[in-house]
Protein backbone atom coordinates (compact mmCIF):
# COMPACT_ATOMS: atom_id res chain seq x y z
CA UNK A 1 0.00 0.00 0.00
CA UNK A 2 1.29 3.45 -0.92
CA UNK A 3 0.97 6.46 1.36
CA UNK A 4 0.29 9.85 -0.22
CA UNK A 5 0.57 13.02 1.81
CA UNK A 6 -0.79 16.34 0.58
CA UNK A 7 0.46 19.48 2.27
CA UNK A 8 -0.72 23.06 1.83
CA UNK A 9 -4.35 22.26 0.98
CA UNK A 10 -5.74 24.47 3.76
CA UNK A 11 -3.59 27.40 2.58
CA UNK A 12 -4.75 26.85 -1.00
CA UNK A 13 -8.41 26.80 0.04
CA UNK A 14 -7.88 29.96 2.14
CA UNK A 15 -6.35 31.74 -0.86
CA UNK A 16 -9.24 30.67 -3.11
CA UNK A 17 -11.76 31.96 -0.53
CA UNK A 18 -9.89 35.26 -0.31
CA UNK A 19 -9.83 35.56 -4.12
CA UNK A 20 -13.60 34.92 -4.22
CA UNK A 21 -14.24 37.79 -1.79
CA UNK A 22 -11.89 40.04 -3.75
CA UNK A 23 -13.68 39.06 -6.96
CA UNK A 24 -17.04 40.13 -5.54
CA UNK A 25 -15.65 43.56 -4.62
CA UNK A 26 -14.07 43.89 -8.07
CA UNK A 27 -17.40 42.97 -9.73
CA UNK A 28 -19.25 45.66 -7.79
CA UNK A 29 -16.66 48.33 -8.53
CA UNK A 30 -16.56 47.38 -12.22
CA UNK A 31 -20.36 47.47 -12.60
CA UNK A 32 -20.62 50.91 -11.02
CA UNK A 33 -17.74 52.29 -13.11
CA UNK A 34 -19.16 50.84 -16.35
CA UNK A 35 -22.58 52.36 -15.66
CA UNK A 36 -21.23 55.91 -15.32
CA UNK A 37 -20.80 56.77 -19.04
CA UNK A 38 -24.33 55.48 -19.72
CA UNK A 39 -25.74 57.65 -16.92
CA UNK A 40 -23.78 60.67 -18.18
CA UNK A 41 -25.18 60.20 -21.70
CA UNK A 42 -28.74 59.75 -20.34
CA UNK A 43 -28.47 62.97 -18.35
CA UNK A 44 -27.11 64.76 -21.40
CA UNK A 45 -29.91 63.39 -23.65
CA UNK A 46 -32.82 63.88 -21.23
CA UNK A 47 -35.20 66.71 -22.06
CA UNK A 48 -35.34 69.46 -19.47
CA UNK A 49 -38.80 69.78 -17.96
CA UNK A 50 -37.80 70.55 -14.41
CA UNK A 51 -34.44 70.54 -12.70
CA UNK A 52 -35.48 67.49 -10.69
CA UNK A 53 -35.59 65.08 -13.64
CA UNK A 54 -31.96 65.15 -14.70
CA UNK A 55 -30.71 65.59 -11.14
CA UNK A 56 -32.69 62.54 -10.00
CA UNK A 57 -31.27 60.12 -12.55
CA UNK A 58 -28.74 57.86 -10.83
CA UNK A 59 -27.04 54.48 -10.67
CA UNK A 60 -28.55 52.06 -8.17
CA UNK A 61 -26.54 50.03 -5.71
CA UNK A 62 -25.36 46.66 -7.01
CA UNK A 63 -28.15 44.08 -6.83
CA UNK A 64 -27.73 40.31 -6.94
CA UNK A 65 -30.35 37.90 -8.24
CA UNK A 66 -29.19 34.30 -8.36
CA UNK A 67 -25.76 34.29 -9.98
CA UNK A 68 -26.31 37.63 -11.72
CA UNK A 69 -25.28 41.07 -10.51
CA UNK A 70 -26.65 44.25 -12.02
CA UNK A 71 -27.16 47.95 -11.53
CA UNK A 72 -30.07 50.08 -12.65
CA UNK A 73 -29.29 53.27 -14.54
CA UNK A 74 -31.86 56.05 -14.60
CA UNK A 75 -35.29 55.28 -13.22
CA UNK A 76 -37.23 52.12 -12.36
CA UNK A 77 -40.65 51.31 -13.76
CA UNK A 78 -42.04 51.17 -10.21
CA UNK A 79 -40.46 54.50 -9.20
CA UNK A 80 -42.94 56.88 -7.61
CA UNK A 81 -40.40 59.47 -6.46
CA UNK A 82 -40.33 63.14 -7.49
CA UNK A 83 -39.03 62.09 -10.92
CA UNK A 84 -41.59 59.36 -11.65
CA UNK A 85 -42.65 61.28 -14.76
CA UNK A 86 -39.28 60.57 -16.42
CA UNK A 87 -40.47 57.04 -17.23
CA UNK A 88 -43.35 58.55 -19.24
CA UNK A 89 -40.87 60.72 -21.13
CA UNK A 90 -38.78 57.63 -21.94
CA UNK A 91 -41.64 55.30 -22.92
CA UNK A 92 -44.57 57.63 -23.63
CA UNK A 93 -48.10 57.22 -22.30
CA UNK A 94 -51.43 56.44 -23.89
CA UNK A 95 -54.49 58.64 -23.45
CA UNK A 96 -56.15 58.13 -20.08
CA UNK A 97 -58.41 59.69 -17.50
CA UNK A 98 -57.06 61.42 -14.42
CA UNK A 99 -59.24 61.71 -11.34
CA UNK A 100 -58.63 64.78 -9.27
CA UNK A 101 -57.91 63.94 -5.62
CA UNK A 102 -59.13 65.49 -2.40
CA UNK A 103 -57.06 68.64 -2.82
CA UNK A 104 -58.74 69.44 -6.14
CA UNK A 105 -55.50 69.37 -8.14
CA UNK A 106 -53.05 66.96 -9.71
CA UNK A 107 -49.50 67.12 -11.04
CA UNK A 108 -48.35 69.86 -8.70
CA UNK A 109 -51.37 72.02 -9.38
CA UNK A 110 -51.02 72.09 -13.17
CA UNK A 111 -54.52 70.68 -13.71
CA UNK A 112 -57.25 72.17 -11.57
CA UNK A 113 -60.81 71.01 -11.34
CA UNK A 114 -63.52 70.19 -8.86
CA UNK A 115 -62.90 67.27 -6.57
CA UNK A 116 -63.46 63.82 -8.19
CA UNK A 117 -64.00 65.26 -11.68
CA UNK A 118 -62.32 63.12 -14.35
CA UNK A 119 -60.02 64.88 -16.80
CA UNK A 120 -59.00 63.30 -20.10
CA UNK A 121 -55.21 63.28 -20.50
CA UNK A 122 -54.22 63.06 -24.18
CA UNK A 123 -51.14 60.93 -23.50
CA UNK A 124 -47.63 61.75 -24.61
CA UNK A 125 -45.20 60.62 -27.28
CA UNK A 126 -42.05 58.84 -26.11
CA UNK A 127 -38.83 60.89 -26.07
CA UNK A 128 -36.31 58.14 -25.30
CA UNK A 129 -33.08 59.19 -23.60
CA UNK A 130 -32.12 56.12 -21.52
CA UNK A 131 -32.25 53.53 -24.32
CA UNK A 132 -30.20 55.64 -26.74
CA UNK A 133 -27.67 56.37 -23.96
CA UNK A 134 -27.23 52.65 -23.36
CA UNK A 135 -26.91 51.88 -27.07
CA UNK A 136 -24.32 54.62 -27.63
CA UNK A 137 -22.20 53.76 -24.57
CA UNK A 138 -22.46 49.97 -24.17
CA UNK A 139 -19.13 49.36 -25.97
CA UNK A 140 -17.39 51.83 -23.65
CA UNK A 141 -19.06 50.18 -20.65
CA UNK A 142 -17.75 46.75 -21.70
CA UNK A 143 -14.21 48.13 -22.04
CA UNK A 144 -14.48 49.68 -18.55
CA UNK A 145 -15.63 46.31 -17.15
CA UNK A 146 -12.61 44.56 -18.70
CA UNK A 147 -10.23 47.24 -17.48
CA UNK A 148 -11.59 47.18 -13.91
CA UNK A 149 -11.31 43.39 -13.75
CA UNK A 150 -7.74 43.47 -15.05
CA UNK A 151 -6.72 46.12 -12.54
CA UNK A 152 -8.53 44.44 -9.67
CA UNK A 153 -6.98 41.04 -10.33
CA UNK A 154 -3.50 42.48 -10.87
CA UNK A 155 -3.51 41.67 -14.58
CA UNK A 156 -3.13 45.27 -15.72
CA UNK A 157 -1.02 45.54 -18.84
CA UNK A 158 -0.10 48.71 -20.72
Amino acid sequence: MADIELKGMKELLDKLTELGKKGARIENKALLAAAQPILDAAISNAPVLTGKGKAGLAISRVKTKGDTKNVLIGIEKADMSDIFYMKFIEFGASAHQIRIGNKGKVAGGILKSTKNTPIQHPGTVAQPFLGPAYESKKGEAIEILKSEFRKGLGLWMN
